[in-house]
């Protein structure tokens, strides 16, 4: 089990991110600070987003979202309902992915 002690490590970027251990409430504060000098983790983060950053996406009708959010036993009933072959010994994942390619047909 771990222990929350309050301490954490941040890292200095104008000195090569270099490790900086100190209490979480200074720490807080160094990162607060408008200069951008100081991060929670030793890469440096890009201030903005690239334009090409995105993926396409097909049409989302909210099927997906509704079998999602499904209970475990009650998605395993529907695709038994379906006929979907091994309904029984599939995880939820391969649940969902069984009623969308279903329902594609």
């Amino acid at each position: 089990m771990a222990v929350d002690t309050g301490i954490i490590k941040i890292y200095d970027l104008l000195n090569g991110g270099e490790p900086l251990t100190c209490h979480r409430i200074d720490a807080r504060s160094f990162l607060a600070h408008p200069s951008g000098r100081w991060s929670a983790s030793p890469k440096a983060v890009e201030k903005s987003v690239a334009p090409s950053s995105g993926a396409e996406t097909g049409e989302d009708t909210g099927e997906e979202m509704r079998l999602k959010a499904m209970h475990f036993k009650t998605l395993q009933a529907a695709a038994k309902k379906e006929g979907i072959p091994g309904a029984e010994s599939m995880d939820r994942a391969g649940l969902v992915n069984a009623m969308m390619e279903k329902a594609k047909v």
